[in-house]
This record gives C-alpha cells, structure tokens and sequence, in this order.
C-alpha cells in the first residue's frame, strides 16, 4: 500500500528496464560492502583510466543496487556507488531526519578510495529529497532543519561532520514525498467509523466530472481548480488529525503511549495522469529552457511534456479500494508526508517540511544539473528547481520522450523508434556535465 505506487513503480524497475550505453568499458564484477546499517555496491569501470570521480545514487527506501544506473555511470568512466538506506522496503517506517546519516556513510566511504577527487551526489526520484537535505546540512549546517516552522526537524540527530558533496546531480528528482503524498491525495473520499462517502463533485473518476478510463480525460478547468483546493484541504485535515492524535497520546488519553497508524486515501488520484494536457503548470516549462532530442542535439525552446494520459479501467476501483490506501505511523506521517498548503499545485509551503527537494537547493551552493525527462510530470517542478537552486553553476534540461526511469516512453512516440535513445542520452549527458566539471 502505497500513495506514490505509479512513481514508485517506475522509481524501483529503472535499471530493469535501462537501455545499454554501447560504451566499452561497462562493469563486470561490483564489490558489495556494508556500512553501518547501509548495503551498498561499488562499480567500477573494467577498462580505460582509473576514475577520479565517485556517483553516489540511492532510493530512500528502493533497492538501486539491482538497477542499472551504476552500470550505466561505471560504463562512462565513473566510479558509482549504489546503496540501500536503513529503510529498504519499508515505506511506513521511513523518518526523514535519520537518513542523512545513511547519506554520510556511504560517502565518507566513497572519500577513502584511492584516486577518488571528487564525490558528486545523484538523487533521482525519492532519492532527490534526501540527497538535498544532506548537502544542505553539510553546508549549512543543521540550521536548516531546526526551524520550528517545520513538522519535524533534525534537533535530535548528531550527524557529526558531514562533507560536502561536490556536485549535485537531479535526474527526474521529484520536489519531496509530502508534494507527491499531497498530490496523490483522493479528496472525494472519506471513510469514518468503517462507512465510505464519495464526494462526486470531487470524484476525478467520474465520467459526469470529464473522466474516461480509455484516454485522455476532459474535465473543465474550474474542477481541476477545485480538486487542488481540495486536495490541500484534506492534507490539512490529516494533519490536524494527527496532530491531536499525538497530543493525547502525550498527555495520556489514547489507547497507545507511543504511535498508531493513520491510512491516505489514494489509489493514485493524480489529475496530470489522466490529462496530463490539461495540466500545462506542470509539464510544460514558463521559460525557453534546453531540451535534448533524441539525437543527442539540444535546442533551446518551451518544452512541453510528451507525456500521455494512463489507461486503466480499473483505476477507480483503485482508488476506492484498501489495496489503493496508503499506511503511515503518526510519527512517520509527520516526518515523510506532511505538508503545508493552499493549493496542491500553485499554492505549496516547500519549506514547512525537510522532505523537500525544492526547499533544500536554496540553501546548496555545489555545481547542480537538473534533468527532467520529456515524457513525464516534473518538467515545471524541475525549473522551479532550477530557479530556485543557490549554485552559481547550476543547469537545466530535458531529455526528450524519456519515462521516469529514463527509457522511452513508447506510447508518446508518433513513429516507433523516436525517443530510443532516452537511456543513452540521460546518461551522457551525465558524463559531459561532470566531465567538463572535476578534472
């Protein structure tokens, strides 16, 4: 039960379903290392120049030691290390403020390589939140999550001395999980004392609303406007819901001293699924920004998303049923959901939570690619980003038809074949930026 299960899908198959680079030098024979409570899997290119640079990828609670991305990074000359936080598979037990220490681990390790320079940090997906919350901290120190502003914070935790990556890398980084909880969120639905209660002036499965279970839907631009209104309203709902739940547990009224569950209705209930045209705020960029095409040459233009509406005719079942529900202790609710807001996509407080990748590149000055892939959502949260990033070297584009999980998403092509390169594309231009960075 997961309220990210269409992300989180894509997010855990990447590698399965990554293309080869064609480079000569791929990794043969990985060395499996533990670390602290952390697995983790360094690659090594089998041929050409020892590496100088180290890529450090993870999930948060994903398991990118059986992707290809490190194949892809060692087969470019990289070293790259892939790792398992401390949450692997275990979305309901995940508290933000300890996963830097996770983060730390690995890259202290990645430091005492031989030959290793420089150390660049990649967060692709859930992995984006926390890899930007652990540079933040490294340069800013904890500061940044202390503000009593923030549902939780990091006051607790001693990281020690954490070192500074020395670049950043985003590649389909998504701006926090409370973003992805809050626009997941089914706002029709309300179960209390066992009974269910389907508003259908909010129901996003209805047909009377603009649904079609076979295509793109065509709802009118005044309920999408109410549906992300509703949305934020009932993230605040359950954060008031929670939050009383915690004060009488404090104060001794409440059948647990210590926790308890609360349950999201989801069932992915995300409007840009099912009419990603209608939604042009978020893929679609404000500004001429860089898009690579699948022949490997960039143009600079307002690039829009290739994407195309799910097709699933049981999507509203789904959406009503347990399996669609997503399941969260109070405590964890608060450290890897909750978020503040007026409005789902316009109206965000990113900075009311450290689960949030926009939040935390304003506070990171390391040289930072951000890399959205054109056959998906985040290309407008990208550049929000992208602007919002506090590097002086920072850069911005869009690998056209990529999925996700960076392969092409087939079903946007108009003739088979036009975005086969997505894999190869993301990946070099991986290399080229880091390249013609740490010499």
């Amino acid at each position: 039960m997961n309220i990210g299960r269409h992300l989180a899908a894509y997010a855990l198959a990447t590698a399965a379903t990554l293309g080869a680079s064609g480079a000569s030098f791929a990794q043969s024979n990985p060395a499996y290392v533990r670390l602290g409570q952390v697995n983790a899997a360094r690659f090594m290119p089998d041929a050409g120049p020892a590496p100088h640079i180290a890529i450090l990828s993870a999930h948060r609670t994903g398991n990118t030691i059986g992707s290809s991305t490190c194949n892809e990074l060692a087969a470019r000359g990289f070293m790259a290390i892939c790792f398992e936080t401390r949450y692997r598979n275990d979305d309901i037990g995940v508290q933000w403020e300890k996963l830097p220490h996770d983060v730390k681990a690995v890259m202290d390790y990645a430091r005492r390589q031989p030959g290793i320079r420089y150390v660049l940090l990649l967060g692709h997906s859930g992995g984006s939140p926390m890899m930007s919350l652990y540079q933040a901290i490294a340069e800013k120190g904890k500061s940044v999550c202390e503000s009593r502003e923030l549902f939780t914070t990091c006051a607790k935790e001693d990281y020690g001395t954490l070192a500074p990556a020395d670049g950043m890398i985003y590649p389909d980084a998504h701006p926090g999980n409370p973003v992805q909880a809050l626009r997941s969120l089914n706002p029709a639905i309300t179960i209390e004392n066992g009974k269910k209660t389907v508003d259908a002036s909010l129901d996003m499965f209805s047909p009377a609303n603009g649904y079609n279970p076979n295509g793109a839907s065509n709802y009118s631009q005044d309920f999408i406007a109410r549906y992300y209104r509703a949305q934020s309203a009932k993230m605040n709902e359950l954060i008031q819901k929670v939050q009383a739940t915690q004060a009488r547990i404090a104060g001794g009224d409440y059948a647990y001293n210590d926790d308890d569950f609360i349950f999201l209705p989801g069932g992915n209930a995300v409007i840009v699924h099912a009419a990603p045209k209608l939604v042009p705020d978020m893929i679609s960029t404000k500004k001429p920004a860089k898009l690579m095409r699948n022949d490997g040459s960039i143009a600079t233009q307002i690039v829009t998303s290739a994407m195309v509406a799910d097709e699933d005719e049981d999507l509203a079942g789904g959406a009503r049923s347990f399996d669609g529900t997503a399941v969260h202790k109070l405590s964890t609710f608060m450290s890897s959901v909750a978020i503040r807001s007026r409005d789902s996509l316009h109206d965000i407080d990113y900075c009311s939570t450290i689960n949030s990748t926009t939040c935390a590149v304003a506070s990171i000055s390391a040289p930072s690619v951000f890399m959205a892939m054109g056959g998906y959502k985040f290309i407008r949260d990208h550049e929000i980003m992208y602007e919002r990033a506090a590097s002086r070297d920072k850069d911005f584009v869009v690998i056209e038809g990529a999925l996700h999980g960076y392969d092409p998403c087939k079903r946007c092509e108009t003739t088979p074949g036009q975005y086969a390169n997505s894999t190869k594309n993301t990946f070099d231009y991986i290399r080229d930026w880091a390249n013609a960075r740490f010499k």
